[in-house]
């Protein structure tokens, strides 16, 4: 994202789906900020979506781990999880507590986003646009995801920012336990806590399309009540990704490597995240996965979302409860 203390963007319109984007205005660190020409009706709107942010957030007490592939630890042969490499060695993680968002952000989330900080919308790529259903979860390259964090930890007075990929697997593993999938009981119960094949296809024709509609909230949060982190998407973490780090981890609040040309994903594609394929390809709680933090596009059609499957999911990085 562009540096520049203003950036204007172009106005477009799609039905009644975008609002006039305006002069953005940035603040040293490249966040966007909030109009200071808001109406009365999207002041109203902004306060009613910065409490329901604020009661969301999950208060995760923080502690130590041992991260990674923990398969020689719980498996009868001492087999590792995976073949993988990149999650790998299995090494010490202590970390502060913070608090982390219950859900996804949505389209709904990032349209009063969008609407207080005066930019384009996102998600409307002609092909894509019929999953940009409000609590569907949003797809949005790393650094729209990381800006959106940011400045919504500037509108909560707390500093915020994507987690960690330490802090994710903490979370999803209910603080460090070895635990393989991120669901309420840590196993996969399809149709119950894991949408199957049949679910995602019900859904889609529901919406008239023949894309995975990620929805959020969909089914039981794990027991720190975190959903969706087995499925409807992939997160950005705001690691930059090394298939080596592990090996070199410091032990305290690791943030990954200083530089990159990958980000972090962690979770599960929707496309890919019904409950037969994710005990087929066995994507558990150590998965780790990379992309371009502002990939190209598929195909190179402008009509589609190259970001259709990445999502956000929000950390505020105090020790204090925010509720």
């Amino acid at each position: 994202m562009s540096l520049k203390p203003t950036l204007l963007l172009a106005c477009i319109s799609y039905i009644s789906l975008t609002a006039c984007a305006q002069e953005v205005h940035l603040d040293d660190n490249g966040i966007p900020q909030t109009r200071n020409n808001l109406t009365q009706e999207e002041q109203q709107q902004l306060e009613q979506f910065l409490a329901q942010q604020k009661a969301n957030m999950r208060f995760i007490e923080g502690g130590s781990f041992e991260m990674g592939d923990f398969g020689h630890k719980i498996t009868f042969d001492g087999f590792p999880l995976s073949g993988y490499p990149e999650n790998k060695p299995l090494h010490p993680v202590t970390l502060d507590s913070f608090s982390m968002n219950a859900y996804k952000a949505t389209y709904a989330d990032f349209d009063i986003y969008s609407m207080a900080t005066g930019q384009e919308k996102v998600g409307l790529q002609e092909y894509t646009i019929e999953i940009r259903q409000p609590n569907a979860a949003a797809g949005i390259n790393w650094y729209d995801a990381q800006s959106y964090c940011q400045w919504l930890g500037q509108q909560l007075a707390v500093p915020m920012s994507l987690p960690t990929e330490a802090q994710w697997e903490y979370a999803a593993r209910n603080r460090g336990e070895y635990i393989l999938f991120p669901t309420d009981t840590g196993l996969i119960d399809p149709e119950r806590n894991v949408w199957s094949f049949e679910q995602t296809q019900a859904l889609s024709s529901k919406y008239n399309t023949s894309l995975v509609v990620p929805l959020v909230g969909l089914y039981p949060p794990n027991p720190l009540g975190l959903y969706d982190m087995i499925n409807q998407n992939y997160e950005w973490m705001l690691d930059w990704y090394d298939p080596n780090y592990y090996a070199v981890s410091p032990e305290y609040n690791p943030q990954g490597p200083a530089t990159g040309t990958e980000r972090v994903l962690r979770g599960v594609d929707a496309n890919e995240g019904d409950a037969s394929n994710i005990q087929a390809i066995g994507q558990t709680t150590t998965g780790r996965y990379k992309r371009a933090p502002n990939p190209p596009l598929i195909m190179n059609d402008p009509k589609l979302n190259q970001n259709v499957s990445t999502s956000a999911r929000c950390v505020a990085n105090s020790p204090q409860p925010l509720n």
